[in-house]
């Protein structure tokens, strides 16, 4: 995908959207790293543990929608401090590529949107993020890989059962990653990521995550 000095605009445009709308940060279907880079996956599996805001176990599946697009799904346990009890969630997004990094410009640029909810015994929470994935790769010797990204997103947050005094709460957050990809080996990778926080929903802890990544041998990275 070659960018034209419009595609670059529009791209910028929306980074600067997404940085002024709101002055907080957040997650995806409940408070965790994105754990998203900015090129779209043909097909990957991902295991990730985050801490910071209590302990959350984390899968992820990424499955191609075309070319430069994808689907993703998230799912896993979170086990938050306090007296909150353990919580389910699950979400689903898509991702399509606006813009390849080439000699002209260094970046490439991913457009995610998503839907997620987490259940728990006395609370449950309902999140629409939109944003865009920003980052470059770095090629290194032996087919390895290191990809630096940041990941603010828009996210409208629903409280469906918030306490007998505070039900059916929404706001408007702005969920801000910081990560890297190792690519060790064209199908083994590992992702970390710091996620800045401050949804009055579902909490404004900052958590980190560190997750392994396995891609199927027949759609390795040459």
């Amino acid at each position: 995908m070659i960018p034209t000095p419009r595609r670059l605009a529009v791209a910028l445009a929306v980074l600067t959207g997404l940085c002024v709308v709101a002055p907080a940060a957040q997650a995806q279907a409940y408070n965790y790293p994105s754990m998203q880079t900015p090129r779209a996956s043909q097909r990957d599996y991902s295991a990730a543990i985050v801490g910071g805001s209590g302990t959350t176990l984390l899968f992820q599946w990424r499955e191609g929608a075309g070319s430069g697009m994808h689907w993703q799904l998230d799912a896993g346990l979170a086990d938050p401090r306090g007296s909150t009890d353990p919580l389910l969630f699950v979400g689903g997004s898509f991702a399509r590529e606006m813009l390849r990094a080439t000699t002209d410009q260094p970046l490439d640029v991913l457009f995610t949107v998503g839907a997620g909810a987490a259940i728990g015994g006395d609370a449950s929470a309902f999140r629409i993020p939109v944003g865009a994935s920003l980052g470059h790769t770095f090629e290194l010797d032996q087919g390895m890989a290191i990809t630096p990204y940041v990941h603010p997103r828009v996210s409208l947050d629903f409280c469906g059962d918030c306490g007998a005094r505070d039900n059916g709460r929404s706001s408007l957050s702005l969920n801000f990653d910081l990560g890297a990809d190792f690519q060790a080996t064209k199908n083994f990778g590992v992702r970390v990521a710091a996620s800045f926080s401050g949804s009055d929903v579902v909490g404004s802890d900052e958590t980190f995550a560190i997750g392994f990544r396995w891609t199927p041998v027949p759609l390795g990275r040459r």
